[in-house]
């Protein structure tokens, strides 16, 4: 089958990585893939592409950045430069990462009779405190009624969705890293992964207070924020940690860091503080690398992940209280906290990028 996978880009970003991941799959499977991007010089391919992988840009790699910004804000012209490169390759499916590449990949094909898919990666509920713009509304409940399928992350979006639209899987994101086959030497660090610049939706404020109702009783433990920052939010993080009176041998803020595995490998304890997620993969990644893991839940999508208590704790969302007491089961209960880890190695299988391409194939084969 020849498919064609449409990206903004294939750099750094989170979902950009997954898309890399089923790029490999695809041509493992024996598949044809090509690639869309649409982005400039500024953004090179950070991930790994199977060399046999042709790629083409939307954007023409002489004409400035600043000019393509200027002109977007009058015209899209991409569809239209994206309707050549459909007729040169003749695919059988089109794949669409984020909006509006499924829509644009809609426009662009009109009369060739070729199946689109347009897949999520963010959930389709949030909380009264960040509600959703009126374009996302538009793009989750209207814009994909065009496509031939939509994937999304969890069955609870599938829920959620309901009857509005038809044709929907559930399609988790595969996992990049490799699960270890036994726990790894830990140390008595608690981590948490999330852009600081984000500390809100990632519930890091909560993480720091619920640390600090317990800190003083386990002065060998520490906790181990990892994550970039714009716009100087680690300064607000920092106060706040001085607010609850944290020292620095008990908080520390790593800031961006490009081997997140070994981080998992050395922290006995994961927390996944978030306010909502769609699907917490850096819990996955976390599970995957042997760390005893506690998430808060929004609304039961990271109880697909986290199943049982032998896994892992689930906390209610935005309850430091109960958030705290996880964290100190875990630092107390060492048989128990041993237990998650290995059932939490043996869970992350369950995303391996095999088993992601099996239901990739399920779907295409229920294309048709």
């Amino acid at each position: 089958m020849r498919i064609i996978i449409i990206s903004q880009m294939l750099t750094e970003g989170g979902a950009e990585r997954v898309a890399s991941m089923w790029i490999k799959g695809f041509v493992q499977r024996g598949h044809e893939v090509f690639v869309v991007m649409n982005t400039n010089h500024p953004h090179p391919i950070t991930y790994e592409i199977p060399p046999n992988v042709r790629i083409y840009n939307l954007r023409c790699r002489y004409i400035p950045f600043l000019f393509h910004k200027i002109l977007g804000r009058f015209i899209t012209y991409q569809p239209l430069r994206l309707r050549r490169i459909i007729k040169d390759i003749r695919p059988d499916l089109i794949i669409g990462l984020l909006h509006p590449y499924a829509t644009w990949a809609y426009k662009a094909s009109k009369g060739m009779n070729v199946k689109i898919i347009n897949t999520e990666h963010n959930s389709f509920e949030r909380p009264e405190s960040v509600p959703f713009t009126k374009d996302d509304i538009i793009n989750k409940f209207e814009r994909n009624k065009y496509f031939s399928h939509v994937t999304v992350l969890t069955q609870a979006d599938k829920d959620i969705i309901g009857d509005k639209l038809k044709n929907v899987s559930v399609l988790p994101n595969p996992l990049c890293l490799q699960p270890v086959e036994k726990i790894p030497p830990k140390e008595n660090i608690i981590l948490a992964s999330g852009r600081l610049y984000a500390w809100h939706v990632k519930g890091l404020d909560l993480l720091i207070k619920a640390w600090a109702k317990i800190a003083k009783k386990y002065p060998d433990w520490k906790l181990e924020i990892a994550g970039n920052d714009r716009k100087n939010n680690k300064s607000f993080l920092e106060a706040l940690a001085t607010k609850e009176k944290l020292q620095s041998n008990q908080l520390e803020f790593l800031g961006f860091c490009e081997d997140v595995e070994s981080l998992y490998r050395r922290s006995s304890i994961f927390v996944m503080s978030s306010r909502y997620e769609g699907l917490g993969m850096v819990l996955i990644e976390a599970m995957s690398q042997g760390c005893a893991c506690i998430a808060c839940d929004y609304k039961g999508r990271q109880s697909e992940i986290i199943q049982n208590d032998s896994q892992g704790i689930i906390c209610p969302v935005e309850d430091v209280d109960s958030l705290a007491s996880a964290i100190e089961r875990m630092i107390l209960d060492k048989s128990y906290r041993e237990k998650c880890q290995y059932n939490a190695i043996e869970r992350s299988k369950f995303y391996s990028l095999d088993n992601t391409m099996d239901r990739w194939e399920k779907i295409i084969d229920n294309l048709g």
